[in-house]
């Protein structure tokens, strides 16, 4: 058997990662791109209303003819869909299963988007899908006369439509470019808090790159703006009245011209006192699941009971009796010493008050049913202050063979010193808050552009180890190390 030389090992890798590298180059380049217009269809007339029963309903002319693709009696050329394209990239049906004027196989085709002349289309309203103004595209796709799909990559590559652009102020469309449409949605940090505690909202306006103010709102009402910045304005308040607060966010851009403006669905904040308290000996309030000690005294305050109820209280896994206590006008139950029994188990753990057919709700009495306040114990400690049974300094009788230079007398003394050891625990401080709410696309992604960068990023690779592979070579023949060895027994 013959070995190769150590450089030759070497150019023979490079050459086969450039192999590989080629190979992936020629896998990405080979990958047909979704996604591509053939061409922009016309309309007329050229204005409408994104409120009307149909807000695009005159006509269109294709320049080109729908896919000559069909499975038995299902088809690519008998129906069409239209489409809108919203500011952040998603697309939203506006009419599908358009029949008009089919088969839609000459190199033009006139068509009526009437509903009277599509029986069964269905009409999406335009002013539910767009939400400010802006340019936006609209996209007419060939799909099938069965269930109005777009054809599969294998069977139509490269997903073609037809588009055109619409500029929407206000209520009103016009076809042509104009300023870029924008989206604006509002979040918060949590959606449930309690009487003045800070509320974070922040609005994300899409682009990033538009330019303006964000004015959050409750119905009507002005909470305060904010400066857009890299597609973020951040508002906070501590002024929300107890209750519920439907919020929303307006983009109003700098310039008219260049950004459309938007508004955002609305999000649910709930302000509200916690729903239950556990309060420490000094009356010092805890976090929401506090972590307590056997033997602990702790205050117990609930809120959203039935006022004038007495509400009995038990703990989970234990036998303890503990006290009643009966909710007062405004519908909390105050538990003001409650001791937690010594032979508690460790974990998670509930105190459980109950009213026949009284639970107390969360929210102030306005949400669903809650009978629990939770918290945790540690596992008990196995130490102990009791001295041991067992000595430690009484003395050997086994002699030792070491032999020493010290005379002795025959007698050794002894450590008499003993040690004992305990440990203990403190309970954990905080603030909580009781139960919360909260409220509510696909986007296409540039595969094209995607798949270019992969194939420019592995050719450079390939290049350079195809580079590297040549240059080994040629330096190992001239340095006579490009030999075989002897060969092995």
């Amino acid at each position: 058997m013959t070995v190769l030389h150590t450089f030759r090992r070497t150019a023979a890798a490079l050459a086969a990662c450039a192999l590989l590298a080629l190979g992936l180059v020629t896998l990405t380049v080979s990958q047909p791109a979704r996604a591509a217009s053939v061409g922009e269809f016309t309309m007329t007339p050229g204005t409408g209303s994104l409120s009307g029963a149909q807000a695009i309903a005159g006509s269109i002319t294709l320049p080109g003819k729908c896919p000559d693709y069909s499975i038995e009696d299902i088809n690519y050329n008998s129906a069409l869909n239209l489409y809108v394209v919203k500011a952040d990239g998603t697309e939203a049906v506006v009419l599908r299963g358009v029949t008009n004027s089919a088969p839609y196989s000459a190199a033009a085709s006139t068509l009526s988007l009437a509903a009277a002349d599509n029986p069964g289309v269905e009409v999406k309203s335009l002013s539910d899908i767009i939400s400010g103004d802006g340019t936006y595209e609209l996209r007419v796709r060939c799909v099938d006369n069965f269930s109005f799909a777009v054809p599969t990559e294998d069977q139509v590559p490269n997903d073609p439509y037809w588009s055109q652009k619409i500029t929407v102020t206000g209520d009103n469309w016009v076809v042509g470019e104009g300023a870029t449409a924008t989206s604006v949605s509002v979040d918060s940090a949590t959606r449930d808090v309690e009487p003045a505690a800070e509320v974070a909202l922040t609005a994300t306006v899409s682009p990033a790159e538009a330019t303006g103010k964000v004015t959050f709102l409750e119905g009507t009402t002005t909470l305060g703006e904010a400066t857009v910045a890299g597609g973020k304005a951040e508002f906070r308040t501590s002024t929300l009245t107890q209750g519920r607060h439907d919020i929303t966010a307006r983009f109003t851009p700098g310039s008219t011209a260049q950004w459309g403006t938007s508004e955002s669905e609305a999000i649910t904040v709930l302000v509200y006192p916690a729903d239950y308290e556990i309060h420490d000996a000094a009356d010092k309030r805890l976090a929401q699941e506090p972590e307590l000690e056997r033997g602990q005294k702790v205050k117990l305050i609930v809120r959203g009971c039935t006022a004038g109820t007495a509400y009995k209280l038990t703990m989970t896994g234990n036998e303890a009796d503990f006290p009643a206590a009966t909710a007062d006008a405004n519908g909390v139950a105050t538990w003001s010493s409650l001791t937690v029994p010594e032979d508690a188990v460790a974990g998670r753990s509930f105190w459980t008050f109950t009213a026949a057919g009284k639970n107390c709700k969360v929210n102030g009495g306005t949400g669903a049913d809650f009978t629990t306040a939770s918290f945790t114990l540690g596992e008990p400690s196995d130490s102990t202050d009791e001295p041991t049974d067992d000595p430690t300094d009484e003395p050997t009788d086994d002699p030792t063979d070491e032999p020493t230079d010290e005379p002795t007398d025959g007698t050794s003394g002894g450590d008499t010193s003993g040690t004992t050891s305990g440990t203990g625990g403190d309970s954990g401080s905080g603030s909580g808050s009781g139960s919360g709410s909260g409220g509510t696309s696909t986007a296409g992604g540039g595969l094209a552009s995607t798949g270019s960068e992969i194939a420019l990023v592995s050719g450079i690779g390939a290049v350079v180890l195809c580079a590297a592979g040549v240059m080994f070579f040629r330096y190992g023949r001239r340095s006579g190390l490009l030999t075989f060895g002897e060969p092995r027994v």
